[in-house]
């Protein structure tokens, strides 16, 4: 998901309707703050010594504690302003930051929000660490593999 799928995803739904974020703990609470959305270039170097760049966007909400969770037509109204202010943000892989009770920043991916009971509803599904040259490795060969099992180390260069 990027902020332009995001927006045209909540254009189509009624602008009105509460907006709420969602994990396996719960919903956001209401009264929650979009803190910052921030646009990333990261260069990095996996296990097997792999340089890679890309751009990431990041949501980060802080968790409310009443007042009402924000209409959808508020928070389309943030992502236009700072995708107009901030180029190239709304055209890459956007996550949500975010921790129920703010006791921590977790990372989450957002799934297509969904009108439920008159609430749009956007779920966010946690993210886990994995092994890019495994990944890669399993892709070529259509199976799974471990990270760092001895076939994922041999063929791939990982952990080395």
């Amino acid at each position: 998901m990027t902020c332009e799928t995001l927006l045209e995803t909540l254009e189509d739904l009624p602008g009105e309707a509460p907006l709420v974020f969602s994990t396996d703990q719960g919903d956001i609470g209401d009264g929650y703050h979009v803190t910052e959305l921030k646009l990333a270039h990261v260069t990095g170097i996996d296990c097997g010594a792999r340089l890679s760049n890309w751009t990431e966007a990041t949501l980060q909400l802080l968790d409310g504690e009443g007042g009402g969770h924000m209409q959808a037509g508020k928070f389309a109204a943030i992502l236009k302003q700072s995708m107009a202010r901030v180029t190239g943000l709304g055209s890459v892989p956007l996550q949500v930051e975010f921790d129920h009770g703010n006791r921590g920043k977790r990372i989450y991916q957002l799934a297509t929000p969904e009108l439920r009971d008159g609430r749009i509803v956007v779920a966010l599904r946690n993210t886990r660490a994995h092994c890019k040259p495994a990944l890669d490795m399993a892709m070529a060969s259509g199976t799974s593999a471990g990270c760092c099992g001895a076939n994922a180390a041999a063929a791939s260069g990982c952990c080395q």
